[in-house]
């Protein structure tokens, strides 16, 4: 069934023939003829495409008939227009489990039950098509026909939802009246600003109707007052506390002057009693103060939510801003040191050179005037000789002098001369065996002496330039970090680090391997022995004092490249990531490995001079590797 689109609105009732479906066309027909075109069939989505585009569709109806009201509903929104109408089911079922995906994209406006009222659904139709209207244009002439005809003439008429769409003063004012017509005219109260009109924890006999002013609830709590509501108190106050018949979970304070109505508990009995409309504008006023309270409460919960969440964020980044603060300071802490160390080098540097060179220069003059002394001697050409071998000679190892010292005493005869002899450096049995051929015990005696001292004038010389080479590996700290040097040699610079930590080394196998072609970098030669220093000591740590450590250099195109490698426990896998942190460190743990902030500053070290710096480990092999770009 097809008719005329007045207005060019358009509504589809669709479903099975029959009474039902005649009897639901007959009610719209009733009330929406003047104001809509009323189309009948079996596919509500067949019948939205014999539309004409320029019709608008209000409202779809679909009767029950048997299949799936989703796939019904999803058919319908394929159509624009059907889509945007609001859609209701009328059905004659007790129970449905096929609408789910309907209400949960928001598709079914109403579910009719049949059989309805008479005259009921026409009304609920022309309700739906109000709202419809509404939200597409508030000015449109068709609203004010449908709202002379909201309540059918056969129907009760409803205060509550119309006493809903009242403003709060309209509400308060037909409250009013209400009262007065069931009480008479109630006295108005006048009350300052502060007056309480509850009491918290108080029990409530009676309500207060707030004419005009403000009054706000608040809570006393464990942290003091708060305030809870104010903007949404609403006109009746003490209504749910008496209808819980509870004591007052509020303090009902006045925060402006205000006027109000007492009404006792026995006075409202009475009014509810005689005055209908009492007890519907107070349902309704309780309503929207519930509605405004929740919507208010809601309102808090979601900005309590984000607060939290602002403040978690806001904490992490202070945690993180605290953390940077404290590795900051303790870089501040180990900057300083290491500039006091370099003080202390400098200073010690200084103080050692000069009595370095004194003693070496003594040293070559003892060696010349034992030699002038020995001109003289009949046998002095001999002792000169033993002086200068042993001088010249090269320490010998622990084995080579027990093998020696053998050899001598029984050559000698004495273990005692034989050791004196070794200590001093003499390492040819043979011709210590000829002297002594021709020597007596007085002569032997000489040639133990002039040995002796050509061994302890090495030693000076010896010792004297160890004491020079660590000056210069001190001066290379005392240097400042924020001189660039050009063409540094970074073979040097791990020199001058392995020197300064050969105390360490006792017990460990060190291996350096050198590349011959390795290029001349740009760089802080301090701040680079630091690095060395602190990778050398991990790897001495990380081995417990014994093991074998290589310290390798080699080039790779335009980078130099430096691997300290060591035999130790290797480090975790978890542990790994986490190395160049600040303050970070294994060394009370089982591996042992850091030195907490040493390798944040190594890295940072590293950087400034353009590189990188990375560490590789497994059980019994971990290696700390650093580039850096070549000048």
């Amino acid at each position: 069934m097809t008719t005329t689109e007045p207005a060019g609105i358009a509504i589809l009732v669709a479903g099975p023939v029959g009474g039902v479906r005649d009897a639901l066309v007959a009610e719209l027909s009733a009330g929406l003829s003047d104001i809509a075109g009323i189309h009948a069939g079996t596919d509500a989505a067949a019948l939205a495409r014999t539309l004409p585009t320029a019709i608008t569709l209000g409202l779809v109806a679909l009767l029950d008939d048997g299949s799936s009201v989703d796939e019904r509903v999803a058919a319908l929104g394929s159509d624009p227009r059907a889509r945007a109408a609001p859609t209701i089911l009328v059905t004659e079922r007790t129970s449905h489990d096929d609408l789910h995906r309907a209400l949960d994209q928001d598709r079914l406006a109403a579910v009719v039950g049949v059989p309805w009222t008479a005259g009921w659904l026409g009304a609920h139709a022309r309700s739906q098509l109000l709202r419809w209207l509404s939200t597409r244009d508030a000015g449109d002439p068709r609203l004010a026909a449908l709202r002379s005809r909201r309540t059918a003439p056969e129907l009760p008429d409803g205060h509550l939802l119309r006493d809903l769409e009242l403003d709060e003063q309209a509400l308060t004012d037909r409250l009013v009246a209400a009262l007065d017509r069931a009480l008479g005219r109630r006295p108005r109260l006048r009350l300052p600003e502060g007056t309480r009109l509850t009491h918290q924890g108080v029990g409530v006999d009676g309500v207060i109707v707030v004419l005009s002013g403000s009054v706000a609830l608040d809570r006393a709590s464990e942290i003091g007052e708060l305030r809870l509501h104010h903007a949404s108190t609403g006109p009746v106050v003490g209504l749910l506390s008496l209808t819980q018949q509870a004591r007052a979970f509020f303090t009902a304070r006045a925060t402006s002057d205000v006027e109000v109505i007492h009404i006792s508990l026995e006075q409202l009995e009475h009014a509810l009693a005689v005055e209908a409309e009492v007890g519907s504008v107070m349902a309704a006023a309780t309503a929207r103060a519930l509605a405004t309270r929740l919507r208010r409460s809601e309102q808090l919960q979601v900005e309590k939510v984000k607060l939290n969440a602002e403040l978690d964020r806001e904490r992490t980044q202070l945690a993180t801003a605290l953390e940077q603060l404290e590795g900051a300071r303790l870089e501040l802490v180990e900057s300083a040191r290491m500039a006091t160390l370099g003080e202390l080098s400098a200073g010690v540097a200084h103080e050692l050179n000069n009595p370095a060179s004194a003693v070496a220069r003594a040293a070559s003059f003892i060696a010349e005037d034992l030699t002038r002394l020995l001109a003289d001697h009949p046998r002095g050409e001999a002792l000169a000789e033993v002086m200068a071998v042993t001088r010249q000679r090269s320490p010998l190892s622990t084995a080579h002098q027990r093998q020696l010292r053998r050899e001598l005493a029984s050559a000698l005869g004495s273990e005692q001369v034989a050791r004196r002899l070794v200590s001093a450096g003499v390492d040819d049995p043979g011709r210590v065996a000829a002297l002594a051929s021709e020597l007596d015990a007085e002569e032997i005696e000489e040639f133990v002496v002039a040995a002796e001292l050509g061994g302890a004038v090495r030693n000076l010389l010896l010792g004297t330039d160890r004491i020079t080479d660590l000056v210069q590996s001190l001066r290379s700290y005392a240097r400042p970090a924020d001189a660039t040097v050009q063409g540094v040699d970074v073979a040097s610079t791990i020199d001058d680090a392995l020197h300064l930590v050969a105390h360490k080394l006792d017990g460990i196998e060190l291996e350096r391997v050198d590349a011959d072609d390795l290029p001349p970098i740009d760089g802080h030669p301090g701040p680079l022995g630091q690095v060395w220093t602190n990778l050398v000591l991990n790897a001495v740590d990380a081995m417990d004092g014994q093991g074998h450590l290589q310290v390798v250099t080699r080039r790779e195109e335009d980078e130099v490249v430096v691997e300290v490698i060591d035999d130790g426990p290797g480090i975790p896998a978890d542990v790994l990531p986490r190395l160049f942190e600040p303050r970070f460190t294994t060394k009370h743990g089982r591996v042992r490995y850091g030195l907490g902030l040493g390798l944040a500053i190594s890295q940072r070290i590293i950087h400034s001079h353009g590189g990188t710096i990375t560490v590789t480990s497994e059980p019994g092999r971990t290696v700390a590797t650093v580039r850096l770009p070549a000048a």
